[in-house]
């Protein structure tokens, strides 16, 4: 009997649950039910798929950009969400660059620089850089995420530009997460940061006023004055062992 959360919910006729042999994450094997993540007849999302999908993205930020994307994914649209996702990625570079081309073409001119091999001085600066370039790293980043993005545009893009691809949800969250480390990059999020964040001043007060409900005031102001106490005793402890 198939559990109604490995179940079709627009009710179409799946095979019988079968257990097939498996290997385990600590290189063991045994017999265990394979369940369908989608749908084989319409494509849909399995209740359970969705769940954990949701859940994916609660812990994968995805670039703002890509909202209705993660609402066509959870729709089963798989198809549309890809192309939205790269519509995405191709009206940034187009709005950074100032640019009207498309596709590979698109990638190459608003990236592409020139620099003196000898002196490593950059002679014609990209349309967008997404780094300094003042360093090796740098400049190969430039370089790396160029090409990364003309093979994005030249094959996943002009694939499902123009053909019915049948792909489950698989390929479409890799396509999704590609952009959305494009469009982190094209905002200024450059991976030869090392993953530094940038501190920011936060207004909590404005935070405050923004919450209606009285617990949830309270529970900030709890968490305030505990991160309040924390830093002093951090800075009571530094100061002691300078001393």
């Amino acid at each position: 009997m198939r559990r109604k959360k490995y179940s079709c919910p627009n009710g179409c006729k799946l095979p019988s649950r079968k257990k097939t042999l498996q290997e385990y994450g600590d290189e063991t094997y045994g017999f265990e039910y394979l369940d369908f993540t989608f749908c084989p007849c319409c494509g849909a999302l399995m209740p359970e798929t969705l769940r954990k999908l949701k859940g994916f993205f609660e812990i994968y930020h995805i670039n703002p950009e890509l909202e209705r994307v993660k609402e066509l994914v959870y729709k089963s649209e798989f198809e549309a969400a890809a192309r939205e996702a790269f519509v995405s990625v191709e009206t940034a570079l187009k709005k950074k660059s100032g640019l009207e081309s498309h596709g590979i073409d698109l990638a190459t001119r608003a990236l592409s620089f020139d620099v003196d091999k000898k002196t490593g001085e950059v002679k014609r600066a990209p349309l967008i850089a997404i780094n300094t370039l003042k360093t090796d790293s740098e400049r190969n980043e430039q370089e790396g995420i160029r090409y990364m993005l003309m093979g994005f545009f030249q094959g996943p893009r002009n694939i499902f530009q123009h053909n019915h691809v049948g792909s489950g949800v698989s390929d479409v969250i890799s396509i999704i997460v590609q952009a959305s480390f494009f469009l982190d990059l094209l905002n200024g999020h450059t991976i030869t940061k090392n993953g530094h964040w940038i501190p920011t001043r936060i207004d909590y007060r404005e935070i405050y006023r923004k919450m209606p409900k009285r617990i949830d005031r309270f529970k900030l102001i709890c968490k305030l004055r505990k991160r309040e106490h924390y830093i002093k005793r951090l800075n009571q402890k530094e100061q002691k062992m300078k001393e």
